[in-house]
């Protein structure tokens, strides 16, 4: 078991077998630490993660739907092959992240940071990537942009 201290809400415990793999639907994150955490290959649908501290976490193949990851700092975590799906990235610090075949195309984002990102085989075909800090970002022949970039 571990407890997820919220500083505006009850702690949040949770089994840690569950995360991985976990199919989680309506819950707040709002203020949360879940640095280090694994939700790899977990389903998360209308999850408000808004202010929340997620630094080293690991979401591998994660389908984020409806998500709100709002003013989330979210730096050295692993992102690689998510998908999201109608999920705000708003004001949100990403830095030294891996985003490697991860689809943002379903995406609404705004003044994120992705300094220093993996962002191979991405595709970043979604609306506002024109106000989102990239630089020192690695991608390549395979990442697919937003046509007005």
């Amino acid at each position: 078991m571990i407890k997820i201290n919220r500083e505006h809400e009850k702690t949040l415990v949770l089994n840690i077998s569950t995360l991985k793999q976990v199919h989680l639907e309506g819950v707040s994150f709002h203020r949360c630490f879940l640095n280090k955490l694994d939700f790899g290959g977990s389903v998360l649908t209308n999850i408000d993660f808004r202010s929340a501290e997620m630094n080293n976490a690991k979401f591998v193949s994660v389908l984020f739907i409806r998500c709100k990851l709002i003013m989330v700092e979210s730096k050295s975590a692993c992102y690689n092959t998510c998908s999201f799906k109608d999920t705000l990235l708003f004001y949100s610090d990403f830095s030294e992240s891996s985003f490697r075949d991860a689809d943002l195309s379903g995406a609404i984002i705004k003044e994120v940071i992705f300094r220093n990102c993996d962002l191979r085989g991405s595709n970043l075909s979604c609306e506002g990537l024109e106000t989102c800090n990239f630089e020192g970002a690695i991608y390549d022949n395979s990442t697919i942009w937003h046509k007005n970039i």
